[in-house]
């Protein structure tokens, strides 16, 4: 049910808030401390998708502009005092990103990777009509976006356009986003093989049925699910229940435990965010209860499993680490009322601290990032203080 080599036994530690504080203190000011005008902040080595990148990352996901958006967001809650003009190198990230994504053959509207996420960083901090007819205009050239997932596709922009909605109350941000919404409900398709139903993703050359929270079903249901108040309720209750209807027939399940293949029919099983449990606990755990009482189930049974697996080796972050996973933990403490999920989200949190300061030194630097670094964890951190599930440009942005 899970790979136990891409995990490691949970170091016992108490929960010490003041700890917290200082950590999350450390990583703002060192992170202010690191950035350069030009060159931003210095690329992690696990970050380099290329051996030979030597540009500094741009995107939301793990460029800049997500460095900028915790930077600014920690500020704002009151986490950090701390607080940097970062205007003129928000100024040309979307240019520059846009060539990077041109020259690797890459789709430039998108969420994560591309024009709209880094757009709507800046739109945040110094908003101009400009800069909101821009993300407009991505948005809706990213509706028909084959790849039919969050990271490139309509899933992530139409988020996007929600946010604005929410920030802005101008109807065409609600009409970009229900027109997304009609194309994605249009292409969820039954599978005959596995009587379910599903997107098909096409990406990076390649068709798949992802189910998860980085790339597939339940990342696409969240999108959806996030903005049911402007959803005629019998478009709602369809993709609800066919996505309950789905997860219930694709788990992998016993007495106490339960995961998710990576893939429709595949034997991949992770437990992190991005594919297995705790993504799905972390896109679904806001589902009404009773649409269905298995699903209700196997959320629990997610936690339960993802609490047996421990934190990932791979370190502290959002997307593939123990923060994310820890978030599964926070969303169940909110599903639920029940403190138990609290408190392994706050077991988790100060495993992580561990991990982050193992790799500072490993590396000799941190790790710049949102979703794949150390500000994630810093935001991940402020949330484990508040008791709050608060998931980085998913929940809140």
């Amino acid at each position: 049910m899970y790979e136990e080599a891409r995990h490691e036994a949970l170091i016992e530690e108490d929960w010490d808030a003041d700890r917290v504080v200082r950590v999350i203190d450390e990583i703002v000011r060192d992170t202010r401390g690191r950035f350069d005008q030009h060159k931003l902040w210095p690329i992690h080595p696990l970050d380099k998708f290329r051996d030979n990148l030597t540009e500094p990352l741009k995107m939301l996901y793990f460029g800049a502009a997500g460095v900028i958006w915790a930077l600014d967001y920690l500020n704002k809650v009151g986490a950090t005092a701390v607080k940097e003009d970062y205007s003129m190198a928000l100024n040309e990230l979307a240019l520059k990103n846009r060539v990077e994504m041109a020259l690797s053959e890459r789709q430039t509207a998108s969420y994560w990777m591309g024009d709209v996420g880094i757009l709507l960083v800046h739109w945040r901090l110094f908003p101009t009509d400009v800069l909101a007819d821009a993300i407009h205009r991505a948005v809706l050239a990213n509706v028909d976006n084959p790849t039919r997932e969050f990271m490139w596709g309509a899933p992530g922009t139409m988020l996007a356009a929600l946010f604005m909605y929410e920030f802005t109350g101008n109807g065409r941000w609600k009409e970009a986003y229900l027109q997304s919404v009609r194309q994605l409900v249009g292409e969820l398709e039954k599978n005959s093989e596995h009587d379910c139903y599903v997107w098909t993703q096409n990406l990076y050359g390649r068709s798949s049925i992802y189910l998860g929270a980085g790339h597939g079903l339940a990342a696409n249901v969240f999108s959806i699910a996030k903005g049911r108040d402007f959803l005629d309720q019998q478009i709602f209750s369809f993709v609800a229940s066919r996505t309950a209807e789905t997860l219930v027939r694709t788990a992998s399940v016993d007495q106490a435990y339960a995961n998710w293949p990576a893939g429709l029919g595949g034997t991949t099983y992770l437990v992190q965010h991005c594919h297995g449990a705790p993504g799905m606990i972390n896109c679904l755990a806001d589902f009404p209860h009773g649409v269905n009482t298995s699903l209700d189930r196997l959320l629990i049974q997610g936690g339960e499993l993802t609490w047996k697996a421990g934190p990932l080796v791979k370190g502290s972050n959002l997307c593939h680490g123990t923060a994310g996973n820890g978030y599964a933990f926070l969303n169940l403490y909110q599903r639920t009322k029940k403190t138990m999920w609290l408190e392994r989200a706050r077991a988790f949190a100060m495993h992580a601290i561990r991990q982050y300061e193992y790799h500072a030194k490993q590396y000799g630097q941190l790790r710049y990032s949102l979703w794949t670094g150390d500000l994630g964890l810093a935001v991940y951190l402020w949330d484990c203080m508040r008791g709050e599930a608060k998931f980085p440009t998913i929940d809140i942005f």
